[in-house]
């Protein structure tokens, strides 16, 4: 791995049309929330919905030193005793792929909040065992929740 000691990289700026198309994650963009009450939210749909929140990843935190203006972004990672009991049951393999990640960041100059989930439908089809994909059809659905009930109010479309 390189280490780079300037700060002269600049955090590309990613339109709203690339982050709708991207196959393994759905995104959601907020204009009138600020970051922390978009963090705050998901937290609280996360536990409400009997998610366990079993790590945090500060992006900005670990990569500030290698960019000038890094924005805001948090990954959380999102599990359930009892998705990764059957995932475990089907295909040993599968804990590569989990916990879910569900992120959340500063976009277009920090003015809007965009919170993307894992979609696990595409992340999870790498395993070819029909259980697995039935898991995973619903852990989008329960990751979906999370999404729905930020903010539909302030939804940017």
């Amino acid at each position: 791995m390189e280490n780079d000691k300037g700060k002269n990289k600049q955090v590309s700026e990613q339109n709203y049309s690339e982050s709708r198309n991207t196959t393994y994650c759905i995104t959601r963009r907020f204009g009138s929330i600020t970051f922390d009450e978009a963090v705050k939210n998901v937290k609280n749909n996360i536990a409400k919905l009997g998610l366990d929140l079993v790590g945090e990843f500060d992006v900005k935190q670990y990569l500030d030193s290698s960019f000038e203006k890094m924005p805001r972004h948090l990954i959380l990672m999102v599990c359930e005793i009892e998705t990764a009991s059957k995932l475990i049951a089907s295909d040993i393999q599968m804990s590569i792929l989990f916990p879910c990640h569900v992120t959340i960041k500063e976009v277009e100059d920090n003015s809007i909040i965009e919170v993307s989930i894992e979609d696990t439908d595409t992340t999870w089809s790498s395993s070819i065992k029909k259980d697995v994909m039935e898991v995973a059809k619903n852990t989008k659905n329960t990751l979906i929740k999370v999404l729905d009930n930020i903010e539909q109010l302030h939804v940017k479309l």
